[in-house]
């Protein structure tokens, strides 16, 4: 509603401008009226022009479009929506083009015009042609200003030409983060039938909405990291707490060291940065939680098998899915499993093993590419940080 209502304030003002203007040069109230009316017009083609041309670029240059929306009058976000793979070739070129495609189409959009008004004869035609041309140079180029929403193509095109290999990593790094959520949906489903009793039982206690409240917002990606930080430790704390009903603080448990359990392993090996051993320490007691009311569901044996791992116990966390089949039911769950066995092998030196479990996996394409990482890397990448020295 914000966006309608400013798009309504933006065309009756332009419409006022644009009559003001009109009547000054015609000297005729009619047709002022009408050069105001086909100008404002105008800025609502000039918008489907400019996804239009995002669109072409994306079509002319392969990227995959997830997304067309094209919406102007009822007040929607127009865009267009790309998933490039973030190995893909001149991937910084094409991003920048894509991100000028719009632009571009309203500033050669306008140029046209211009050249038209030049070969008209009537002042009416001629103004009319101008207003338009002088409304899609405007929306081109406040386009290419940047600005701090991730929606503004200034913005975007000032990330890839100033920081190519970051945005490719940040778009990585997003893609991962999709797979988290996805796990952790999984995880919430198949927990949900395991303790269905317990949760039942208190269906209206604080440690269940505060959990749901954060899944909400962890999946929505509305809410900022520090913030997430913030409010996982409180969920940890309720876990712990000896008052909460063993089934949430087995929910709050998968979720947490599920959640944060892959992030450090993405940490440990895509950036370098292993894990501290306090983080390890907390990410196997969440884990120890999860595991107390259900052990042998296959959730709580992932978590216990991701703790076991970021502690480099990986012959422990192999042992607890050995069990695990490709294709086996349920199938996102199955597939986490599959990967972190996978590591676990490669960990262990297994790795006809770990190549097999790659292939069988699928699923989670950015998963499969850190565990394919761990499996080349010679050594394996240490998973959390070695103790500080003392007197260092």
């Amino acid at each position: 509603m914000k966006l309608r209502r400013r798009l309504v304030a933006v065309s009756l003002l332009l419409a006022v401008e644009a009559t003001a203007f009109a009547l000054l040069v015609t000297e005729s109230v009619m047709d002022a009226i009408v050069a105001a009316g086909l100008t404002c017009v105008s800025l609502w083609l000039h918008l489907v022009l400019h996804e239009c041309g995002h669109l072409v670029v994306a079509k002319l240059l392969r990227l995959p479009v997830i997304a067309v929306r094209v919406a102007p009058f009822n007040g929607w976000r127009n865009e267009v929506s790309v998933r490039p793979s973030p190995s893909m070739t001149a991937l910084p070129l094409r991003m920048v083009l894509f991100y000028l495609g719009g632009p571009l189409a309203n500033l050669c959009a306008a140029t046209a015009l211009v050249i038209a008004s030049a070969s008209t004869g009537t002042a009416l035609t001629r103004l009319t042609l101008l207003g338009a041309a002088f409304v899609g140079a405007l929306l081109g180029l406040t386009n290419l200003v940047p600005g701090r929403s991730t929606h503004s193509d200034g913005h975007n095109l000032l990330r890839w030409l100033r920081a190519p290999a970051a945005a490719r990593e940040g778009l990585r790094a997003g893609y991962y983060q999709e797979e988290v959520v996805r796990a952790l949906r999984a995880v919430a489903r198949a927990g949900g039938d395991v303790h269905r009793v317990g949760i039942q039982a208190r269906d209206g206690s604080d440690p269940l909405l505060a959990l749901a409240a954060y899944q909400q917002r962890l999946s929505a990606g509305h809410t900022q990291s520090a913030d997430l930080v913030e409010e996982a430790e409180r969920l940890a704390a309720l876990a712990r707490a000896g008052g909460t009903d063993p089934a949430a603080a087995a929910a709050i448990g998968q979720m947490l060291s599920l959640q944060f359990g892959m992030w450090y392993l993405y940490a440990a090996v895509v950036t370098g940065a292993p894990v501290e051993r306090r983080e390890v320490r907390e990410i196997s007691e969440l884990a120890r939680i999860a595991a107390r009311t259900q052990p042998r569901a296959l959730s709580a044996r992932i978590v216990m098998s991701l703790a076991h791992l970021l502690n480099q116990r990986p012959e422990d966390a192999r042992s607890l899915l050995l069990d695990v089949r490709p294709g086996a039911e349920p199938r996102d769950l199955c597939a986490v499993a599959l990967l972190l066995r996978a590591a676990a092998e490669s960990y262990l030196g297994n790795h006809a093993e770990a190549d097999h479990l790659l292939r069988a996996a699928g699923g989670y394409p950015q998963l499969a590419q850190l565990v394919a990482a761990i499996r080349a890397a010679d050594p394996a990448p240490p998973l959390f940080a070695p103790a500080p020295m003392a007197g260092a």
